[in-house]
C-alpha cells in the first residue's frame, strides 16, 4: 500500500461521505449534482462527447432513475456503494467502452432495445430501413399479412420495430451468432411481438428454400472493409462484434452473396432493402440490377449520405 493509499483510507474512515479516487486525486461526493459534475470533468478530459449527458445517464443507471429525474433532483443522495459503482462505470466509459454496452440499452425507432457486446449497437441511420418497409407496405396488393425476413438481425431492432408498428406483419430473423439471437429473442418478448417472429441461426438466407415467400427482405449487413480496418472508429472497431462490422477484405462480400439469395426468395413485386456504407451505394445498386432487381430509390440519411437502397423484384410482365 502506498502513502497515498494509506492517506485515502484514513480520510475515508474519518469522514462520513463517499469518495471517488480517479487518476491522482480524491474528491468527496454525496449528491447527484456533485457526482455529475465530477463525471463531466473526467469524461471531458477523456475526450468523451456529450460528457455531462453521459454522466447523467450513468447516474441514472446506478440509481434506477430516468435522466429527467437526475436533472430535476441534483440534491438526491448516493450511498457509498452506489458511488463506487458509478466510479466504475465512468472509468469504463473513459477507457472507450460504448455507453450503450455500459447501460445495456439503446433507443431505436422510439423503442428501448436491450444491447450487449454480442450485438451491433443500433444506429439512427438504420431507422430508414424500418421507415421504408412501413411506407411500402401500404402499396402491396396482397390482402394477407406481410411477411418479412431480417437478415443478420443482431439485436432484432429492424424486424421488431416493423412488427411493433405493423400489426399485420410476420417476420423471420436470421443471424449466424447464437448469442445475438438470444438478445433479439429477449427484445421480442420485451415488446410483445414474440408470437409473430421466428429466429433462425443461419448464414444469410441459406436456411430458406429457393422459392418466393417474402414481401420484404431487409438487412444491415456487415459492410466494413477489413482491408481498411484502421479507418473505422476505434469505439466500433475495438468493442462491437467484428462479424457484424466487417464484411470481408472489400466490404462488399455480404452483398454479393445476399442479393442473389434474396432474388430467389422474394415474391414478384416484393422489395429488398439494404443499408450501405459511405461510398458503397452505386456498386451495391449495380449488383442488384445485375441480379434482375429494379432499383427504385436511394434514401439519404440526415447527413445527406446515401444509406438505404430500395430494390424491387420485377414481375414477369415488367421484365418483358
Amino acid at each position: 500500500m502506498t502513502n497515498d493509499d494509506r492517506d485515502m483510507t484514513n480520510e475515508t474512515t474519518n469522514l462520513p461521505g463517499a469518495f471517488i479516487r480517479h487518476s491522482s486525486f480524491v474528491i468527496r461526493h454525496s449528491t447527484v449534482g456533485e457526482v455529475v459534475r465530477w463525471a463531466a470533468d473526467e469524461l471531458s478530459h477523456a475526450e468523451v462527447e456529450c460528457a455531462r449527458m453521459t454522466g447523467e445517464l450513468l447516474v441514472a443507471q446506478v440509481l434506477g432513475w430516468t435522466r429527467e429525474r437526475v436533472i430535476a433532483h441534483p440534491e438526491g443522495g448516493l450511498s457509498p456503494e452506489q458511488v463506487d459503482l458509478f466510479r466504475t462505470l465512468v472509468r469504463r466509459r473513459c477507457s472507450g467502452e460504448p455507453l450503450q454496452y455500459i447501460t445495456g440499452e439503446r433507443e431505436f425507432y422510439g423503442l428501448r432495445f436491450k444491447v450487449t457486446p454480442s450485438v451491433l449497437i443500433p444506429r439512427p441511420e438504420t431507422e430508414f430501413l424500418v421507415g421504408e418497409v412501413l411506407r411500402l407496405s401500404n402499396n402491396l396488393p396482397r390482402t394477407q399479412s406481410v411477411c418479412l425476413a431480417d437478415v443478420g438481425t443482431g439485436s432484432g431492432c429492424i424486424a421488431i420495430a416493423v412488427l411493433h408498428n405493423l400489426p399485420g406483419c410476420r417476420a423471420w430473423a436470421t443471424d449466424i451468432s447464437a448469442p445475438a439471437l438470444e438478445v433479439a429473442r429477449q427484445n421480442a418478448m420485451r415488446f410483445a411481438v414474440g408470437d409473430r417472429i421466428r429466429f433462425v441461426c443461419a448464414d444469410l438466407l441459406e436456411c430458406f428454400p429457393e422459392r418466393p415467400a417474402f414481401d420484404f427482405i431487409v438487412s444491415n449487413p456487415p459492410y466494413g472493409a477489413r482491408g481498411n480496418r484502421e479507418a473505422v472508429q476505434a469505439i466500433v472497431r475495438d468493442y462491437e462484434p467484428e462479424g457484424a462490422v466487417f464484411g470481408g477484405p472489400s466490404g462488399y462480400e455480404a452483398y454479393s452473396r445476399l442479393i442473389p439469395q434474396a432474388e430467389r426468395r422474394l415474391l414478384p413485386g416484393a422489395y429488398l432493402l439494404l443499408e450501405v456504407g459511405f461510398g458503397q451505394w452505386e456498386e451495391v445498386a449495380r449488383m442488384a440490377e445485375h441480379e434482375g432487381f429494379a432499383v427504385d430509390r436511394m434514401v439519404e440519411d440526415l447527413q445527406g449520405i446515401p444509406r438505404c437502397i430500395v430494390a424491387r423484384r420485377e414481375t414477369a410482365d415488367q421484365r418483358r
